[in-house]
C-alpha cells in the first residue's frame, strides 16, 4: 500500500521527519512524499497513485480561511502549506481514501470540512493548567487523553479510555465541522482527536504517535497498523473496480439540466427548492450528486440519467405533452453527453459499455421514469427504442394508462390492457420493463406477461422496512425466478425507519436479496438527484464506500463484480439490447 504523506516547509526547503515514514513503514506501507505544491493537477496525479494519507505535523494555520482575523500569536504559519494541505485532504476525501492527519494534519482535516480553530491556546483557553507545547523529547508522554467509548479511536487503541500522549502544538480544535466528532480529550477539555460520524476512515488526533511507534509503544503503531489496514481495504477495492463495470441504474440528474448545470464538472446551483425536494418558495443551493467528476472520483462506469415525468392528466393535450417533454429530456440527455465527449459516451448495450471503460470514457444510459410518457400510443415504444431508452418504469406516484401504481388507486387492478400491449412491445423493441413504483399486482401481471426478464431499478427490501415502493419476499424470488435484479436503492425512507440511513443499512438490503432471492438478483441505484443519497454515500464519488462495506461482509470479488454490474449487464443482454438497431 502506498501511504502519501504531506511534507512541511522551512526556509525553501521541504522538510518531513523521518519518524513519519518509519512509522508508517514499520506498520507494513510504502511511504510516498508529496511534493509540496499548490499545483491542483499534479496533486491530483498523486492522489490517483496513493492507498492512504497522513497528513503531518508543522505551523500554525493562517485563521483566515476558517474566517477568523489572525490572533497577533499566529506568526509561524505558510499560506502555500495551507492551501496544499486542503487541497491533498480534499482530493484524498473526495476519492473516500483513508486519512490520519497528526498534530497540524488534525487540525486541517477540521478546517478542510468546514470547523474552526482555537487560535492560541495559552490566551484562548486562560483555565487550562495542561501543559500543550512540552519541552520534554517526543517520545516521552506528558499528560493523559480520555477516550470517547465505541469509537473507531477506543478499538485502535486496544479499548483503553484514557492513554498517555505527548503534545506539541499551540492550535485545537473549536467549532468541529460537520460530519465529524470529537473523540479524545485533554484535561482541560481541549479536543485530542476527531473522526468521521459517516463510517468513513479518516482520523485526526492531535498528539505526535510517530517517534512513540517507531520506540515500540504499541498503542502509537497501531494508530498506524490502521491507516495501512484501511488503505490495504482501498487499495482492493481500486483494483477491483479497474476490472468490473459498475452501473448506477437510476439517476434522476436530467432535472437539474434547467439551472444549466454541465455533467462534465461539478455543479452547485441555485434550484427551486421541489427540485432538491425540499420545501417552501425561495431558491435555495443544491450541490448536484452525479457528473463525470464525481463518477471519476467514485470509480462509478455508468449510470442511468432518467427523462422523469410526474404523473400529471390523462386527458390527450396532457399525454402529448408528457411524450414531448420526455423526449426533449432525452435530447437534452445527449447534449450533454456529446459536449462532454471526450471523457463520456452514451451506451445502448453491455457491449458499449464495455467499449466505452477501454477507451477511459464514462457511460450514460437513458430511462424514462414513468410510462406516462407514452400516452396512449404503443407506437411510443418504439419511438423511444430507437432514441436509445434503455428502461422504462411503468409507472410513478400514481395511476396511469399502463398500470396501478403503488400509491395509486387499484384502477386496473394491475396492468390494463394497454399495459399488457406495452410490456410486450418492450420485450420485442429491447426496452427492459421496470416495476419500481408499480404496485405488486402489477408487477405480478408483468412477470406473467413478460418473456424477458424485469428490474426495480430502484427499490429496496420491504422485509426490512415496510415501505410502498419496496420489493417483498414474495415479489423478489418471482422476478429472481424469471432472472431479472432488484436494484437497491439509497434513499433514507426506502432503508429504514424514522433516522438517516447509512451505508450499512443498504447493505443490509442487499444481504437480504441475497439471502432471498441469491446473489445474481441484486445491484444498486441510488436515486441520486431524485432525493436520493445516505449517510456515507451521497453522491456519485461516494460509492465505493458500499464496496468497502461489501468486502468487510465477506463478498467475494465475483460477487461484487455481479452486484455492481455484472447482473444488470445479464439482464440487458437478456433483452435484447445488445442488439439493437440504434
Amino acid at each position: 500500500m502506498l501511504i502519501g504523506i504531506s511534507v512541511n516547509y522551512t526556509e525553501g526547503k521541504s522538510t518531513l521527519s523521518e519518524a513519519y515514514y518509519n512509522s508508517v513503514i514499520k506498520a507494513g506501507g510504502t511511504p510516498v512524499l508529496v511534493p509540496l505544491t499548490t499545483n491542483k493537477n499534479i496533486l491530483e496525479d498523486v492522489v490517483e497513485q496513493i492507498d492512504g494519507l497522513l497528513l503531518t505535523g508543522g505551523g500554525d494555520v493562517y485563521s483566515p480561511i476558517f474566517g477568523e482575523e489572525l490572533h497577533p500569536t499566529v506568526i509561524d504559519y505558510n499560506r502555500d502549506r495551507d492551501e496544499y494541505d486542503i487541497e491533498l485532504t480534499h482530493l484524498a476525501a473526495d476519492r473516500q481514501m483513508p486519512i490520519l492527519g497528526i498534530c497540524r494534519g488534525h487540525q486541517v482535516i477540521n478546517i478542510a470540512f468546514g470547523g474552526t480553530l482555537i487560535q492560541d491556546i495559552p490566551s484562548q483557553v486562560p483555565y487550562s493548567k495542561t501543559v500543550h507545547n512540552q519541552s520534554e523529547a517526543r517520545l516521552i508522554p506528558t499528560h493523559t487523553v480520555k477516550i470517547k467509548k465505541n469509537s473507531k479511536l477506543f478499538s485502535i487503541v486496544n479499548r483503553q479510555s484514557s492513554i498517555s500522549v505527548n503534545s506539541f502544538h499551540h492550535q485545537a480544535i473549536k467549532n468541529i465541522a460537520p460530519d465529524f466528532e470529537a473523540v479524545a480529550f485533554a484535561p482541560d477539555g481541549v479536543v485530542e482527536a476527531i473522526e468521521s460520524i459517516e463510517g468513513k476512515a479518516i482520523i485526526g488526533i492531535q498528539w505526535h504517535p510517530e517517534n512513540m511507534a517507531v520506540a515500540d509503544n504499541e498503542v502509537m503503531t497501531n494508530i498506524f497498523t490502521n491507516l495501512t489496514y484501511e488503505a490495504e481495504f482501498y487499495s482492493r477495492a481500486k483494483e477491483l473496480h479497474r476490472k468490473i463495470y459498475s452501473i448506477d441504474s437510476h439517476t434522476d440528474t436530467p432535472i437539474f439540466f434547467k439551472y444549466k448545470t454541465d455533467i462534465g464538472k461539478k455543479n452547485t446551483v441555485k434550484v427551486m427548492p421541489e427540485d432538491a425536494g425540499k420545501k417552501g418558495k425561495d431558491s435555495i443551493l443544491y450541490s448536484v450528486k452525479v457528473d463525470i467528476p464525481r463518477m471519476k472520483e467514485g470509480m462509478l462506469d455508468a449510470v442511468f440519467m432518467v427523462a422523469y415525468l410526474h404523473q400529471g392528466a390523462r386527458t390527450a393535450t396532457a399525454l402529448k405533452d408528457a411524450t414531448r417533454k420526455a423526449v426533449e429530456i432525452i435530447e437534452k440527455i445527449k447534449k450533454q453527453v456529446e459536449k462532454n465527449s471526450k471523457t463520456t459516451a452514451l451506451a445502448y448495450s453491455a457491449d458499449d459499455l464495455r467499449k466505452n471503460k477501454k477507451e477511459g470514457k464514462k457511460t450514460i444510459f437513458i430511462g424514462i421514469e414513468n410510462g406516462y410518457a407514452l400516452g396512449k400510443d404503443i407506437k411510443n415504444v418504439e419511438r423511444f427504442a430507437k432514441m436509445g431508452v434503455r428502461y422504462i418504469t411503468l409507472s410513478h406516484n400514481g395511476d396511469n394508462d399502463i398500470c396501478d401504481s403503488n400509491r395509486g388507486n387499484a384502477e386496473h387492478n394491475g396492468l390494463s390492457e394497454f399495459g399488457k400491449q406495452v410490456v410486450r412491445e418492450m420485450n420485442r423493441t429491447g426496452i427492459i420493463v421496470d416495476i419500481s413504483h408499480t404496485s405488486e399486482k402489477t408487477s405480478f401481471d408483468v412477470l406473467k406477461i413478460s418473456t424477458k426478464p424485469v428490474i426495480a431499478s430502484h427499490s429496496s427490501a420491504k422485509a426490512l422496512c415496510d415501505h410502498p415502493r419496496n420489493i417483498s419476499d414474495k415479489l423478489m424470488k418471482a422476478i429472481a425466478e424469471k432472472d431479472g435484479v432488484i436494484q437497491i436503492c439509497l434513499y433514507d425512507g426506502f432503508l429504514v425507519k424514522g433516522r438517516k440511513a447509512t451505508v450499512e443499512d443498504a447493505c443490509n438490503h442487499i444481504d437480504h436479496v441475497v439471502k432471498t432471492a441469491g446473489v445474481d438478483h441484486v445491484g444498486i441505484g441510488s436515486d441520486f438527484d431524485g432525493g436520493g443519497g445516505i449517510t456515507g454515500c451521497n453522491a456519485a464519488n461516494e460509492m465505493p464506500q458500499i464496496t468497502l462495506e461489501l468486502m468487510r461482509r465477506g463478498y467475494s470479488d465475483c460477487d461484487i463484480a455481479k452486484i455492481w454490474g455484472g447482473n444488470l449487464m445479464r439482464v440487458m443482454k437478456a433483452n435484447n439490447a445488445d442488439n439493437e438497431d440504434r
